[in-house]
């Protein structure tokens, strides 16, 4: 986890945000987070009334105060989120570049290459082998997830209730060679998830020429699997 917590640092940060603002629904937080960030400047917050008014705006942002909050600041009424303006890919093309790079960097945040495996008494080997690419986010985002399947004109929108989270999907492999890994190779994912990335596309080529179906491909996509995600960073 990478964080920033020293003050004159954060300065930096809220200024960034200030000029390249964010796109999803996260930029209500945002706006909060820069009301306390201002008070702390001023100094408000070694004050009773300015300590008050950050623990509003800490009760409205994310998922709100802690038990230990609530139960210290009893009577503190969260602060009122700003209505920010939805965001949806609509209307965008895969030829403009300032939104596929902004895809590529929210992706690299936010998406996820991985490879499922399964036993099956259907598959000569025993195992199937299927891949998905795949964003989650908060339901409050609805709006801009379902814009990515009519964006890149595939995949699948998922919306469970109970958890409050919305995902993206796409598993189809043609899609996903023809749609899904060009894009990503012409707009780069960033970070160590380009590692997952490489990894994804070459599972992809190996399923797309049935070595999948071999022994000897097999093992490859199981060496594969075992190296990404969550088990990159263990290794």
């Amino acid at each position: 986890m990478f964080q920033i917590t020293k003050f004159r640092d954060l300065v930096s940060i809220v200024e960034h945000f200030k000029q390249y603002p964010l796109k999803t629904k996260k930029h209500a937080d945002f706006l909060l987070f820069k009301e306390a960030f201002e008070i702390i400047n001023d100094k408000k917050h070694l004050t009773i009334e300015g300590l008050h008014e950050i623990i509003s705006l800490r009760a409205s942002l994310n998922k709100g105060l802690p038990e230990r909050l609530k139960l210290a600041f009893p009577n503190i009424k969260p602060a009122v989120r700003q209505v920010v303006s939805e965001f949806s890919l609509l209307g965008y093309s895969t030829n403009n570049s300032n939104i596929s790079h902004w895809i590529a960097g929210f992706v690299s945040g936010e998406g996820c290459f991985f490879i499922q495996t399964s036993k099956s008494k259907t598959h000569k080997l025993g195992i199937s082998v299927a891949l998905n690419f795949l964003v989650v986010q908060n339901i409050r985002d609805t709006y801009l997830l379902k814009s990515f399947a009519q964006f890149f004109g595939c995949g699948n929108i998922n919306i469970v209730e109970k958890s409050g989270i919305i995902s993206f999907s796409v598993r189809n492999l043609s899609d996903l060679t023809d749609k899904i890994i060009p894009f990503f190779e012409e707009s780069n994912i960033q970070g160590v998830k380009a590692k997952d990335f490489n990894d994804f596309k070459e599972v992809s080529n190996l399923m797309k020429s049935k070595l999948h179906l071999t022994k000897e491909g097999l093992d490859k996509i199981l060496l594969i699997k075992s190296r990404m995600n969550q088990s990159r960073g263990s290794m």
